[in-house]
């Protein structure tokens, strides 16, 4: 799909909002934060929009080509606060249709986000994590964005199970051996307790037995002679 006409960038008005969430949609399709964090499009989508539309210290503005709007981009100004000493502008998202890029309007659009951070006295522009796309990054890493830290993600239910500790604040019990055998025999597609139950006995003469055979096994290979058929090469 070619553009056509000049490619432009603007603020978003009240009206530009029903084009916006329909590439909204696409966005969000697209989004490296995946099922954890992205649902289905629903009403409140539209709402989340409009919201942040009429907030202060946010920007939304599109870019547009003959009246037809290509793309879309959402910044925050973050001001002073306790882990942040100066003014910033967060760009939360920047997105050009499929087919409609490399026709200028990302450019366009963070040019207007620029113009938008000197005026409200913001010091650095930083991008939250966006499609994760080649084409993106290297389109960032022309405008000169570097690349600073990371982010990661984990279930609440999941950190709240690894953060458990016992009720006089002792760290959990350490792992009784069933539960590390039971551990090994699932990894291997085997019953988690084998028939008749662990015979802990038997199993740690099995271990001392294995270790032992390593042992002899190795001090073999160590004092083995060299085969007199084999060559230096230098």
């Amino acid at each position: 799909m070619s553009v056509a006409g000049t490619v432009a960038a603007r603020p978003a008005g009240e009206d530009d909002l029903g084009a916006v969430l329909d590439i909204v949609c696409d966005a969000r399709h697209d989004s490296p934060l995946g099922p954890p964090l992205i649902g289905p499009v629903t009403e409140v989508v539209d709402e989340h929009l409009r919201a942040f539309h009429a907030a202060p210290d946010t920007a939304l503005v599109v870019g547009e080509s003959g009246g037809e709007i290509l793309g879309f981009a959402m910044a925050t100004c973050m001001r002073p606060r306790v882990l942040a000493d100066v003014t910033y502008l967060q760009l939360e998202a920047l997105y050009v249709r499929q087919g409609m890029r490399r026709s200028g309007a990302g450019r366009a659009m963070m040019h207007q986000l620029a113009l938008r951070a000197a005026g409200d006295g913001a010091e650095r522009v930083v991008t939250m994590p966006l499609t994760g796309a080649r084409s993106e990054q290297r389109f960032l890493s022309g405008l000169g964005f570097l690349p600073v830290g990371s982010r990661r993600i984990a279930d609440t239910a999941s950190l709240l199970r690894r953060l458990e500790t016992h009720p006089q604040g002792k760290a959990r019990r350490p792992r009784r051996i069933e539960e590390l055998i039971a551990r090994r025999r699932r990894s291997r597609g085997l019953p988690e307790t084998p028939p008749g139950g662990v015979d802990l006995r038997r199993l740690a003469e099995e271990i001392s037995q294995r270790d032992s055979t390593n042992m002899h096994v190795s001090r073999q290979v160590q004092t083995r002679r060299p085969d007199s058929s084999s060559r230096t090469i230098s």
